[in-house]
């Protein structure tokens, strides 16, 4: 069995976010056969690299009252880092069609 893996970092607008793409792909029976996965992770760095303006950083605020945590669970991406992700994600996929 052979294995790859090739990464990729994306990075939210609001600078406090990350994406990270895995891509693992295993060959079986002599490259005969693959198992290919997407991985996504998501994590949380720093503080605001951009000073978000006065409403933003109130539903910030309100969002962490009402839940007491961030929301980890939404990224926005500028259209380089969406090309980024397209890409990578288009250039990695093995077609398992058989010709």
């Amino acid at each position: 069995m052979m294995e790859e893996q090739k990464k990729e970092f994306i990075e939210c607008e609001c600078g406090t976010h990350l994406l990270e793409i895995i891509h693992d792909v295993e060959y079986f029976n002599e490259g005969k056969q693959v198992r290919q996965e997407f991985w996504l992770a998501m994590f949380v760095y720093g503080t605001y690299h951009k000073k978000p303006g006065l409403i933003e950083r109130l539903k910030i605020v309100w969002n962490y009252l009402k839940t007491g945590k961030m929301h980890e669970d939404q990224l926005i991406l500028n259209p380089e880092e969406a090309q980024k992700l397209a890409d990578f994600i288009n250039n990695n996929v093995i077609s398992t069609e058989k010709s």
